[in-house]
């Protein structure tokens, strides 16, 4: 399988705050959120590594989509 090609860094860091903000938001933070995905999922996640893919904009969608539900939320689309 092909390696993704990041994103630009302003995007990165953008997409990286955005995410903070919604763990943050719901009273968490990268380490407890780690912790949650590992016992739901067991999948023997590091924070070092989901911190570095939120830095980098190579978090896979997949795993965004797993920490929201680890959160009690979901990602909804909706039209601009």
């Amino acid at each position: 399988m092909p390696r993704t090609s990041r994103v630009p860094r302003d995007e990165a860091r953008k997409i990286e705050l955005w995410i903070k903000k919604q763990i943050v938001g719901a009273g968490s933070n990268v380490t407890e959120v780690t912790r949650l995905l590992n016992a739901k999922y067991d999948n023997g996640e590091t924070p070092q590594v989901v911190t570095q893919q939120l830095k980098q904009g190579t978090i896979p969608f997949w795993k965004v989509l797993r920490i929201a539900s680890v959160l009690g939320c979901e990602i909804e689309w909706k039209d601009k």
